[in-house]
């Protein structure tokens, strides 16, 4: 009889210290995560919170720092015009890549009334979706 009480005590135990090991774990990872993101400071908590993948910023005119190569590059495509059709925009970037880009309607193309011709520096503004490039809004330079 003694046996069968020792055997419960040692299953016992070992379930009690299991789940608490489980416990320990989960309570270190979020401590890691707070530590983590304390050290990060609030300004960039603030960004992680109020980024989304489809705010698109509202640019309506070149933008100094893009002269310095300092831009969004999950929003913005800098580059020049190696060709253009009606919704069709060919863009090579700097490292010499040629990116064909597909407009749609409503595609904003600024100034008001400009064309893209070969040669022209621009500022290509939308989002990636699914690998795809969608363009909003087209500044050229």
């Amino acid at each position: 009889m003694q046996n069968d009480g020792a055997a419960f005590f040692a299953r016992t135990h070992t379930v009690l210290r299991s789940t608490l090991m489980k416990r320990n774990l989960r309570l270190g990872l979020s401590l890691a995560v707070l530590i983590v993101s304390s050290f990060f400071g609030s300004s960039g908590l603030a960004m992680a919170q109020t980024y989304h993948p489809y705010a698109i910023p509202s640019y309506s005119t070149w933008q100094a720092q893009w002269d310095q190569d300092q831009y969004d590059r999950r929003h913005v495509i800098l580059g020049m015009v190696v060709g253009f059709q009606p919704y069709r925009l060919q863009v090579q970037r700097r490292d010499g890549f040629v990116q064909g880009l597909d407009l749609k309607n409503g595609t904003v193309i600024l100034p008001t009334g400009a064309t893209p011709t070969p040669g022209e520096r621009v500022a290509v503004v939308g989002y990636y979706s699914r690998g795809t490039f969608i363009v909003n809004r087209l500044i050229i330079r």
